[in-house]
């Protein structure tokens, strides 16, 4: 399983996410006519090698940054959605691939090409490689 996917499935799998976007959940872009709110993922954005090594010197996990871009109609919404991402990801943990995440920047925008509102999170994901 990749982080990608592990992503999307979080999203879609928590309850507050799912209330608000169902499975509009997109890695990369948003695709053309979207309904809002919506969420686009990038991930990872950026990698940091092996964070810790095993007894015999293979570094089995990373650490990644992961975006969350929230798009809603207005300010408010984009920000309710945020606030369903920070509490699917802090402190999220599952027993194979992340072993710990939390959010540690968020960041509001204004898409006035899209008309929409824009919140960004960035969130660490320690995982396995």
């Amino acid at each position: 399983m990749t982080l990608r996917t592990v992503v999307y499935d979080r999203c879609v799998g928590h309850a507050g996410i799912a209330a608000l976007v169902g499975t509009r959940v997109y890695p990369d872009r948003l695709p053309e006519g979207v309904t809002y709110p919506a969420i686009r993922y990038i991930a990872p954005v950026s990698e940091v090698g092996a964070t810790y090594r095993t007894q015999d010197g293979a570094g089995g996990r990373k650490e990644s940054r992961v975006q969350f871009d929230s798009y809603a109609t207005t300010g408010d919404g984009a920000d309710a959605l945020a606030d369903q991402i920070r509490i699917a990801w802090d402190g999220y943990q599952d027993d194979c691939i992340v072993g710990r995440a939390f959010q540690v920047a968020r960041r509001m925008t204004r898409e006035d090409s899209l008309n929409v509102y824009r919140t960004i999170s960035d969130v660490i994901v320690e995982h396995s490689v």
